[in-house]
């Protein structure tokens, strides 16, 4: 996904003001990828910034976190390494980023993952009859009764639909981003019954923007002279 992005410390000391990267207004590409750690062998996620035009990245937020997100902005938060005489310093960062959003986009597309806990094949996802939600993203940290503590927790709003609870997402976390999308997973509550209690289940959203339907122009009758 296309975002600007600053850095809200330096060498683990938390600046006065986030400081932007790049010398240029664009724009970079950021990317959440899931990497092999060579010396511990082992999976990790990673956060990069590329430039745009560009194919190598120019930082990495390490085992980064979303712990916010609001409008077209978002705050990630991570490691980053520094080599110093020591070897490799492992300090506290946190990135601010805000969307290069298109100018029709209204808000998100999440699609569904999985269906009462099972998770669905590709094809599946992205189905005309898979389940699917729109509104304004809305991720934070809050008491969440389901779980009895606190926990990040994503909500989309949607007046048109009056159904909540097929619109929150408890304990998430992002999975991945691409240049187009990205995938946050948690947990959804589920009422199998009327008389039977809730359960927590697996579930994931797939989001992508959501884009306003272009409005064709009003053309005028020609005047008969």
């Amino acid at each position: 996904m296309q975002a600007w992005v600053a850095r809200r410390r330096e060498g683990g000391t938390l600046l006065d003001a986030a400081a932007p990267f790049g010398a240029t207004p664009a724009p970079f590409e950021l990317l959440v990828v899931e990497v092999t750690d060579q010396g511990k062998r082992r999976p990790s996620k990673v956060a990069r910034l590329v430039p745009a035009g560009q194919r190598v990245a120019v930082v990495e937020l390490l085992a980064p976190r979303l712990v916010w997100f609001g409008g077209w902005k978002f705050v990630l938060s991570g490691t980053e390494e520094i080599v110093s005489d020591r070897g490799t310093l492992n300090f506290a960062q946190s990135w601010v980023c805000r969307l290069a959003a298109p100018a029709n986009a209204i808000g998100f597309l999440a699609r569904h993952t999985h269906d009462k806990g099972v998770e669905l094949r590709h094809g599946a996802i992205f189905d005309r009859y898979c389940q699917k939600s729109k509104g304004q993203l809305a991720i934070s940290c809050v008491h969440a009764q389901a779980l009895g503590r606190h926990a990040v927790c994503a909500d989309l709003f949607a007046p048109s639909v009056p159904d909540a609870s097929s619109r929150s997402l408890l304990d998430t976390d992002l999975q991945w981003m691409s240049e187009e999308r990205f995938a946050l997973t948690g947990l959804c509550e589920w009422q199998p019954g009327v008389d039977q209690p809730p359960q927590l289940l697996r579930q994931g959203w797939l989001c992508e923007y959501d884009l306003a339907e272009p409005v064709e122009p009003v053309r005028k009758p020609k005047s008969v002279r």
